[in-house]
């Protein structure tokens, strides 16, 4: 953009996927030049920072990243786990990293004795907290309903479906979903009207057998 300010000249932009991914994956590229190591899983948790991953709930799972000080006091307390927080073990961050695995069990048993929901509430705007949600799980959260993220449609010969909403909000030129895909064909002659094409050029291209729905 500042280079087309600058020049007036436009460039093409070349995206690939695969590298995308490579590009926000550096640590394996590091390791691996550096020294030497072919990395694999690892697992839902952070190699070397803890509490970061996903944790066992009641009814599922949940993503706590809480390795900071003061999140994990907050995490602990609201878990009613004095006797992880109080643990030399888990004393700072560098002790706790030393222990990766004793806190992960630990702190598992305090999750799984609580519901997804029951942990939004406590930890919720706390520390960096959600729960791992599927489809259904999104279908009845209000946040989804608010930012019109699932979206019913008409569906010609069915019931209306839902489909994904627009997830850039802007102030002036709001996107949206506001119907569904046409039919093949379905506004042929409306958008040829509207390019400028007369009725009987219409019909000229209808008698050529150019392929077209009737137009309601």
């Amino acid at each position: 953009m500042h280079h087309a300010r600058r020049t007036g000249e436009g460039q093409f932009v070349d995206i690939a996927m695969v590298d995308a991914i490579l590009s926000i994956c550096e640590r394996t590229v590091y390791q691996h030049s550096v020294q030497g190591i072919v990395s694999g899983p690892e697992g839902n948790h952070h190699p070397f920072l803890v509490p970061f991953g996903v944790y066992p709930a009641a009814d599922g799972f949940v993503s706590i990243a809480a390795q900071p000080q003061p999140f994990f006091e907050t995490l602990c307390k609201a878990l009613g786990a004095d006797d992880i927080l109080s643990d030399p073990r888990y004393v700072d961050a560098a002790t706790r990293n030393r222990h990766r695995p004793e806190l992960i069990e630990a702190l598992s048993r305090r999750t799984a004795a609580f519901t997804k929901a029951q942990l939004t509430t406590r930890l919720g705007g706390q520390i960096p907290f959600g729960p791992v949600m599927n489809i259904a799980d999104i279908a009845g959260d209000p946040h989804f309903a608010a930012r019109e993220m699932l979206v019913p449609v008409e569906q010609p010969g069915a019931d209306p479906v839902q489909i994904a909403g627009v997830p850039v909000k802007m102030t002036v030129t709001p996107g949206g979903v506001h119907r569904r895909a046409p039919l093949l064909g379905e506004d042929t002659l409306t958008r040829l009207r509207e390019a400028g094409l007369s009725d009987a050029e219409i019909r000229d291209l209808l008698d050529k057998r150019a392929a077209v729905a009737a137009d309601k």
